[in-house]
């Protein structure tokens, strides 16, 4: 917290000047959830009045539920004003389903693209937190460098790029050769070319659950059945509900997304990333591991990717730019140790190649060393916009509202009264100009109908703080 200048204690008492600076840092987003403020000396010496005085103020403000106090540590804000729950674990049914509401996700996607709608459902970062300027420089110069810049590119993709990306690889543990990685049209392209390779219809694939519904629509356009696992909002997917639905039925890949999953945001500790990657090279199941937001850790430091815990794992390695530099530009990537000529075959056949011009201002912003930069303040900011919305969930919605926890990335979960349906509050909120994610769409199953998921890519505003509190006293009508 930055120094505190113009102290003015003519008009209130002392303490009560010190709750009002504290209260305004924590309302501008200055202290966030979870951040320690200055100790009482250092107060002290700041406001210019006694430690004493500091002491009442803190106190105070712990008796509000705005600060909590740590033995031998000092104050902090706390995580969750008035103490919100987190969700408990998720309980699909554990047997093989198939997707029945397809058409309502389209609803839903096509709603979050429309203009002036308050961006909480959409998982699309905010132009105000990326490097436009810079890429867009960045394209005009090698477009203007290359003689065919706008001509196909390697099948494969860039090489330079994918050497940039192999060397990017090494953040998350994994040691990858150039020649293992593939650029691909965005994630979900990786995706299909990965999964349309490895299973077909009527085969079988355990996914996370809730999972991210862009899995639901690829697995359903290819007659693929769904095995949804439990899952800890806070550690990830339960490996004894994985190791039980491997041994009832047939299950050929897993889709794992353990670095701060979409929608619940949690993070596998590595422990548990072991355990799965012996499971499941044991038992000869492919994984696809979906790694889109694992660099955008609040801590600072990057989680590894189950493919680095092990050699054995038949593993499918994705990610992509769209959630952290440049979502139009559509870069993605695939890598995997063995079977990247199956990958590049199903590729030739689905899109042949990717947006040239893209690759080209990638590998130019990579190869120029500032993504590790941008990805630093990126994650502050995220960070930043994922406290201030649950502070405005703690606030503004029903006492019995539960919310995830997340240390990393840019989602939250949250979880309303068993009574109130999110289909029917989502289409209360776009009436109102709100957009959010209702539980629903994160299922193969009729499960989660309490629940929605929060965007948190866009800075907080007066019009985001305003369409939260909308939320809330929807969700308080509903109740």
């Amino acid at each position: 917290m930055e120094t505190i200048h113009r102290w003015n204690n003519s008009d209130s008492y002392k303490y009560e000047v010190v709750k009002g600076h504290i209260v305004s840092a924590i309302e501008s987003g200055a202290l966030l959830p979870g951040d320690r403020v200055p100790s009482l000396r250092d107060m002290s010496k700041k406001s210019q009045m006694s430690i004493s005085t500091v002491m009442k103020a803190y106190f105070e403000l712990e008796i509000e539920g705005r600060l909590e106090s740590r033995p031998q540590s000092g104050f902090y804000v706390r995580t969750y004003s008035r103490g919100i729950s987190a969700p408990q674990i998720s309980t699909p049914e554990l047997k093989p389903t198939r997707l029945d509401s397809f058409q309502f996700q389209i609803n839903v996607l096509n709603a979050m693209a429309v203009a002036n709608i308050v961006p909480l459902g959409a998982a699309v970062p905010s132009p105000d937190l990326l490097p436009v300027a810079e890429l867009t420089r960045l394209f005009r110069q090698t477009v203007n460098a290359h003689e065919n810049a706008y001509g196909y590119e390697e099948i494969q993709g860039n090489r330079k790029l994918r050497a940039q990306i192999a060397y990017h690889m090494l953040e998350a543990g994994i040691s990858a050769h150039l020649d293992d990685v593939i650029v691909t049209n965005g994630g979900t392209e990786a995706l299909y070319l990965t999964l349309s390779t490895l299973v077909g219809p009527g085969d079988t694939v355990a996914v996370e659950s809730p999972c991210y519904f862009g899995y639901l629509h690829i697995l359903e356009t290819l007659g693929i059945n769904v095995l949804e696992i439990p899952t800890h909002p806070e550690t990830g997917i339960k490996i004894e509900a994985l190791r039980q639905a491997i041994d009832s039925y047939e299950i050929k890949v897993c889709i794992l997304q353990p670095n701060f999953n979409n929608p619940f945001g949690c993070l596998t500790p590595d422990a548990r990333k072991n355990e799965i990657a012996e499971l499941l090279s044991s038992r000869n199941i492919s994984l696809i591991e979906d790694d889109i937001v694992g660099d955008l850790s609040f801590s600072g430091a990057r989680p590894h990717a189950i493919t680095a815990c092990s050699n054995k794992i038949d593993s499918f390695y994705i990610s992509s730019f769209s959630k952290t530099l440049a979502p139009g530009f559509r870069i993605g990537w695939i890598y995997s140790r063995n079977r990247r000529d199956e990958l590049l075959k199903r590729k030739m056949g689905v899109s042949m190649n990717t947006n040239r011009p893209a690759q080209l201002t990638l590998e130019a912003y990579l190869s120029a060393g500032r993504y590790g930069k941008h990805l630093k303040n990126y994650a502050s900011q995220c960070k930043k916009q994922v406290g201030l919305v649950t502070a405005a969930v703690a606030k503004y919605f029903p006492e019995n509202t539960r919310l995830t926890r997340p240390e990393g990335g840019f989602l939250l979960w949250v979880v309303l009264g068993e009574d109130i349906n999110t289909d029917i509050f989502y289409s209360k909120a776009l009436a109102d100009g709100i957009g959010i994610a209702p539980g629903s769409i994160f299922t193969s199953q009729k499960r989660y109908r309490n629940c929605f998921r929060l965007s948190c890519t866009h800075p907080y505003s007066n019009k985001i703080d305003r369409a939260l509190q909308r939320l809330g006293e929807l969700a308080q009508e509903s109740g």
